[in-house]
């Protein structure tokens, strides 16, 4: 029934992950048998409506995963979950990506490191440290006289088993995303060779751009992005659901765009510019600060990039290979 496997998929969240698969398979069989003794007594298959006390008297989610997990004593088991889910969203999501990006501009930015000599480098963690302990302390402490209120009986307790969200699909790829990305591959390519792209000098209201030598090979290189995108975006209108060769395109695609984008911000791009209303010396200023502003971004570029490829590379880990 969806309504008791929405409720396994709710109570298997909380659980332990070494544990969760053993725990769900005797929760669910002990569900079904009290369900099937129900059905025979009734002479029916049981509705929602009716299956819904069932799953009231076994309790909540988390207090039935509360049952499974070791006893503590600031945070107690009843909301010790929530509270790691909380700690593990604010490492992940928001001190984890701020120490990468701090590493990422001490390795990558001269200037940073020159602005920040010895102990000033690490000096300059210090919004971070501060943050890491403001956040983790009240986090805590929150939850902690949580625990001890009549707020917690209410949170465990007060319940329904129709509210809970249904089982989420991590595999299906919704099809208006893939329109778009199909739509938006052959826009680009299409507009790509209409303005004649490939060339390196460009005529723009009165001024002359000159890009780089290296500008035809980004291109080349941004028409077989576009090309694989098309394809794929094909491959996943066909059959709407991550497979392992789909998810491995996917990350292959991502990892050349983003080297590519990355190549692109390092090579300088701009090479002169040009125009009777501009002056020399204002244009060699514009076209410094334009390959300056670049070349900063390029750090930017590898963080944003690292974080879809993980994403991409945990979509991958995620799909059961085919029996």
């Amino acid at each position: 029934m969806a309504l008791v496997d929405r409720y396994l998929h709710a109570v298997k969240f909380w659980l332990p992950r070494h544990q969760k698969d053993d725990i769900i398979a005797e929760l669910s069989e002990d569900l079904r048998s009290q369900i099937e003794d129900q059905e025979a007594e009734l002479g029916h298959k049981l509705t929602d409506a009716e299956v819904e006390p069932i799953l009231k008297r076994c309790g909540s989610p988390m207090a039935v995963a509360e049952r499974y997990l070791p006893q503590r004593s600031l945070i107690g088991p009843a909301l010790f979950p929530i509270y790691s889910v909380v700690i593990r969203s604010l490492i992940f999501y928001f001190l984890l990506p701020w120490l990468l990006l701090w590493m990422g501009i001490t390795i990558f930015s001269p200037d940073f490191r020159a602005d920040h000599p010895g102990a000033a480098l690490f000096a300059s963690l210090e919004p971070w440290w501060l943050a890491c302990t403001y956040s983790l302390f009240f986090n805590t402490l929150a939850f902690a006289v949580l625990d001890r209120t009549q707020a917690r009986s209410r949170l465990v307790n007060d319940w329904n088993p129709r509210a809970l969200p249904a089982e989420l699909d991590h595999n299906r790829i919704p099809r208006g995303g893939t329109i778009f990305e199909l739509t938006f591959s052959v826009a680009t390519l299409v507009l790509w060779v209409q303005l004649g792209a490939f060339r390196s000098v460009f005529h723009f209201f009165g001024l002359t751009i000159t890009l780089s030598s290296r500008w035809p090979y980004f291109f080349w290189g941004l028409t077989v992005l576009s090309l694989a995108g098309i394809a794929l975006a094909c491959m996943n209108l066909s059959n709407p659901r991550w497979t392992r060769l789909s998810a491995s395109l996917r990350l292959g695609i991502d990892c050349y765009s983003w080297g590519l984008v990355y190549w692109l911000c390092r090579a300088n791009l701009l090479q002169s510019l040009s125009g009777s209303d501009v002056s020399s010396a204002e244009a060699a200023a514009f076209v410094n600060s334009i390959n300056f502003w670049m070349r900063t971004s390029a750090i930017w570029v590898l963080v944003i990039g690292a974080i879809v490829l993980a994403f991409d590379v945990r979509r991958i880990l995620r799909i059961a290979p085919v029996a």
